[in-house]
């Protein structure tokens, strides 16, 4: 089984990283068979969604460049793990963008949320599960991780993805259990889907 981890920032200066990278060390910490692999959407600096027609609607689509390599990353997994910052009560303009792209490669595939801002992000996971859910069919778990404040500068997570414990001491547990749910949902729809 596959995961794929998405930084769903691409300001230059992005707390996400930070949370990607404590992302990817709780998950290579579990022990299991699961290759998790992270993309970043900075890295592929997709152009503003244009197309003529909804990829959806669109049976013919051809993709090029980073588009392609973006929706062949998620057609390929069979999960996901979305981290995304709150800006303005909502996802990035950024991961909203990316998301537009998507067409069936997510379809009846689970995903789980890794937000972060003020109110631990929980209005963009919001926005970020209605996106994914409403039209292109991906599966949303219950357990999400929101991690309150701005990371970056009150130092809650380290540059190379270390939790601090004294302030964030349930943060860990949480992700794992977000991990495990997210595995086990993976598994059972990837069973089904192959059936």
């Amino acid at each position: 089984m596959k995961v794929l981890i998405i930084n769903g920032s691409v300001r230059e200066s992005r707390a996400t990283t930070r949370v990607v990278k404590w992302v990817e060390k709780t998950a290579s910490s579990l022990g299991n068979d699961v290759e998790f692999s992270t993309i970043d959407l900075k890295e592929l600096s997709l152009p503003m969604f244009d197309e003529p027609v909804s990829p959806m609607m669109n049976q013919n689509r051809v993709t090029e460049g980073n588009v392609k390599v973006w929706v062949d990353a998620l057609a390929e997994a069979d999960g996901y793990v979305f981290v995304t910052p709150e800006y303005n009560h909502s996802m990035p303009s950024g991961l909203k963008n990316a998301i537009d792209y998507i067409a069936r490669e997510v379809m009846r595939k689970p995903f789980t949320i890794v937000s972060h801002g003020v109110n631990g992000g929980a209005r963009a996971a919001e926005n970020v599960k209605l996106a994914l859910n409403a039209n292109i069919g991906a599966v949303p778990i219950a357990n999400t991780v929101t991690i309150n404040g701005m990371v970056a500068y009150h130092e809650l997570v380290s540059e190379d993805g270390e939790i601090n414990v004294e302030k964030l001491p349930e943060h860990t547990e949480s992700l794992k259990k977000a991990l495990d749910a997210l595995i086990w949902y993976t598994d059972a729809l990837k069973t089904k889907r192959d059936t």
